[in-house]
């Protein structure tokens, strides 16, 4: 199997788990509380001893591999506005991944913290974390609605449905706009006052302890 054969079948499966995970954030519109509940149903299918380490290998794969394909796209030469968009938002789905993934390992396996709302909502609580945290989620969802319009785009555009190609690009880039502002208001407080747990917020001034040193 290719990189990129790999790269668009390891896609696929991804996109299983960012289906349900976007659709804990979208609950949060609800509520912290609802958000939390849909957020432990859910985890009874990715995070378990069978489902969870599948999950974990696959996104870092994906992080590898689709450095590798952007590299090479990228030595290639970039032809067009199409691959400019479907490059400079790769490079930012992999910035996003990694350091997402990382956040979550120290978070939930050092500190020992449940990932939960209050896991983003805590960095979007205020200065100095939120000047970082806010166009770092907003960039980081829209960039993935914007990279997979790429690739239906491309795909739409080598099948039968080529007049649908562009129309298909805009209307997940359009969705995925939508869905950043709305996780970046929902992880402010706008809809509901968020009060954090004494644990994110020992957590958050050891953060900043550690970036005043």
């Amino acid at each position: 199997m290719t990189p990129l054969l790999f790269h668009r079948w390891n896609s696929a499966f991804l996109a299983l788990f960012i289906i349900l995970h976007f659709a804990t954030h979208l609950t949060g519109v609800a509520g912290i509380e609802a958000y939390n509940t849909v957020q432990s149903a859910l985890r009874l299918i990715y995070r378990n001893p069978v489902v969870e380490p599948f999950l974990l290998l696959s996104v870092v794969l994906q992080i590898g591999i689709g450095l590798l394909l952007l590299i090479r796209k990228t030595r290639r030469g970039l032809r067009g506005r199409w691959a400019y968009a479907q490059v400079i938002s790769g490079f930012i789905v992999l910035f996003f991944l990694a350091q997402h993934l990382s956040a979550m390992a120290l978070a939930r396996w050092v500190e020992g913290l449940d990932t939960n709302f209050y896991w983003p909502a805590s960095v979007m609580s205020g200065a100095p974390f939120i000047w970082y945290f806010l166009p770092y989620y907003f960039l980081g969802v829209v960039a993935l609605f914007v990279h997979l319009g790429c690739g239906i785009r491309l795909a739409l555009f080598r099948s039968n449905l080529r007049p649908y190609a562009t129309v298909g690009f805009w209307a997940l880039s359009t969705l995925g706009l939508a869905m950043a502002v709305t996780i970046n208001l929902t992880l402010m407080g706008v809809f509901f006052e968020i009060e954090l747990p004494p644990a994110w917020l020992t957590y958050l001034q050891g953060f900043v302890a550690g970036y005043t040193q």
